[in-house]
């Protein structure tokens, strides 16, 4: 895992400033190769072999390729076996050899051979041809920029890219918007107009002359059809993810477990102890935040886990004060970045970094296996329609919704309720993108002062969905956009703020393949996660298994009474919401009801103080963010 920028027109010192904004993520080692009007920089957190012989930026033993790679491949000891048979001699245990010789000898044809996550670039000396591309998934980040002159830059991050002068960092007024609507900026847009993210899945090929050329290499494909027993699907998808398990396990450092007490990590936990077991190795290290208010605390469940598999279990009691890490959270996203989840991430990355140098986590379990209280909301809401005239959804359920309170204390049925009855009334996409987007259209064009309402990020891509079926649109709007634009980024970002390796066994493609292929009747035929439930109970009890899901969340309701009360105070005002390019008095509105209690709009207002927070950090003038 590392950090790596580069670009086509350069010197050695803005290289170095790059890689300067980069030490955090590799603080093990440090590289630079420069060329002729081309550079990479690597800041390295050894992983798998940590001699300085696997040191990056890494030149193939012909001299023609320079590979600068953040990531770790975990099928690198079979991709090298098959590269010995074929004549080569490494001269490296590492996965990044592995990587270039597979690159030097098929090109982009190599990347369906990869199982991993990753985010390089390839530099062809004799072609002058820079080639980028993003793991399946987009696990891990990159983003690039266009160049004055034709040339290209390119980083893990944008505060690296940022350092290049020639970037235009203006604010783009409709990835704002977009913000607003997602609480993150979707690919491949960022907030700033000339930097833009390499999506998931994707490559980037540039030559000097030639337009950039950006194209899928592998997308998810939610259209399952395939109806196998319960029985047989557990049958095929237990030998996967012990697999996957396993293949994230290898290093050459210390290797944890983050454990909430939910389906997801206890099973990673699970099929974690059971292959120590299997090497007669120590007991998995688990890890897991606790907090005062028991609403949000999930110590019991987890400390229950870890004891039925054997687990060296650490408990880290979350900081009393996290909303304060605001402007640390901000600078390491270098965008506006509105899940305060991040917070708490931030948080259990530093403290179990004192442990472990990688940590298998849970993420992407909820998108894969159908986990969201709102997939089973989307299949109510056709029987729904079915059932309750039209008249009577629109003319009397809906206007009554308005009555429905909700709780500032993290329980949110209530507020579900009300958005199930209002939302319901829509087509399917605008139904899911008001579910799922905060900030909606007519919000948005009254805040913007828009003459219309913006478009909706996640209608338009639900709209796009490969299938009809409303489970298989929703999981699959899920994978190309709140999984790696919200859940992903915030755990790279944080997660790499203190050198911590994440990886996510429930996102190795074989499996996201193997759940895609099966009819959505089945991975929702028993209600939640049926699938995943399924081989969770061939590893844990049925009380694990069956225990309502809480969520890893911040009490954000409780900040903003107490904590961040003043902040918002000094922050949401109309001079300072102005510059922006924001209305005052629908902020006002969002305050007065949030503090009479009447609704939830705590992150609402959290993005609207993260956006205060970012432009300050910037820098900017209002002229960049009217632009």
């Amino acid at each position: 895992m590392c950090g790596i920028a580069g670009s086509t027109a350069t010197d050695a010192a803005i290289l170095d400033a790059m890689a300067d904004r980069l030490g955090h993520r590799g603080p093990d080692g440090r590289g630079r190769w420069h060329d002729t009007g081309v550079g990479m920089v690597h800041t390295r957190l050894a992983i798998i072999d940590l001699t300085d012989h696997a040191a990056q930026p890494m030149i193939s033993p012909d001299g023609r390729y320079v590979l600068t790679f953040n990531g770790e491949i975990y099928n690198y000891k079979e991709l090298r076996r098959d590269l010995e048979a074929m004549g080569e001699h490494l001269r490296t245990q590492s996965d990044t050899e592995v990587l270039l010789l597979l690159l030097a000898r098929h090109g982009s044809a190599a990347l369906v051979r990869l199982s991993g996550m990753f985010a390089f670039a390839l530099w062809d000396r004799e072609r002058r041809e820079l080639l980028l591309a993003r793991d399946r998934l987009g696990i891990k980040p990159l983003v690039y920029a266009p160049l004055p002159g034709g040339g290209l830059a390119f980083a893990s991050e944008i505060t690296a890219l940022a350092a290049h002068p020639g970037v235009d960092l203006a604010c783009d007024r409709a990835a704002l918007s977009a913000y607003l609507a997602c609480l993150y900026v979707p690919a491949p847009a960022t907030i700033h107009r000339g930097i833009r993210k390499l999506p998931p899945g994707h490559l980037l090929r540039w030559q000097a002359g030639e337009a950039v050329a950006v194209e899928p290499w592998w997308q998810p494909a939610y259209a399952g059809s395939r109806t196998p027993t319960l029985d047989e699907a557990t049958e095929e998808l237990l030998p996967l993810l012990r697999a996957a398990v396993t293949d994230h396990m290898v290093a050459d450092v210390p290797v944890g477990c983050f454990l909430s007490g939910g389906i997801d990590s206890s099973v990673i936990a699970a099929l974690m102890a059971e292959e120590q077991r299997r090497r007669g190795g120590p007991p998995v290290a688990t890890f897991t935040m606790t907090f005062e208010a028991a609403a949000y605390d999930e110590r019991g469940p987890a400390a229950q886990v870890a004891a039925h598999i054997g687990a060296q279990h650490t408990e880290l009691p979350a900081e009393p004060r996290l909303a304060g890490l605001l402007q640390t959270m901000v600078g390491h996203f270098g965008e506006p970045f509105g899940n305060p989840t991040a917070l708490l991430i931030n948080d259990l990355s530093r403290k179990a970094r004192e442990h472990v140098t990688v940590a298998l986590v849970g993420d992407g379990g909820d998108e894969v296996f159908g986990g969201y209280p709102r997939y089973q909301g989307g299949l109510l809401a056709g029987r729904y329609r079915r059932l309750v005239p039209g008249w009577l959804r629109r003319g009397v359920v809906a206007p009554l919704t308005g009555l429905i309170p909700e709780s500032h204390s993290g329980r949110h049925g209530l507020r579900r309720a009300r958005e199930f009855l209002t939302g319901a009334n829509l087509p399917d996409a605008q139904m899911y993108a008001a579910w799922v987007e905060y900030f909606s259209p007519a919000e948005r064009q009254e805040l913007l002062g828009l003459g219309e309402a913006p478009p909706s990020p996640i209608a338009e891509l639900y709209a796009r969905a490969p299938s009809p079926d409303p489970l298989d649109a929703m999981q699959q709007t899920d994978l190309l956009s709140f999984l790696p634009g919200n859940l992903l980024a915030y755990g790279d970002a944080m997660s790499m703020a203190h050198a911590l390796e994440l990886r996510l066994p429930l996102l190795d493609y074989r499996v996201v393949e193997a759940v895609g292929r099966i009819a959505p009747g089945l991975r929702m035929a028993q209600g939640k996660k049926t699938l995943l439930k399924a081989v969770a109970r061939r590893l844990l009890p049925a009380e694990i298994v069956d225990r309502p899901k809480l969520g890893f969340n911040p009490p954000m309701g409780l900040w903003l009474r107490q904590d961040l009360a003043s902040l918002v105070d000094r922050r949401l005002t109309p001079d300072r919401l102005a510059r922006l390019g924001l209305a005052w008095r629908p902020v006002e509105r969002l305050i007065r009801e949030q503090r009479s209690g009447g609704r939830d709009h705590s992150l609402k207002i959290w993005a609207l103080l993260v956006l205060d927070a970012w432009f300050d950090r910037q820098g900017l003038g209002g002229a960049a963010v009217a632009a």
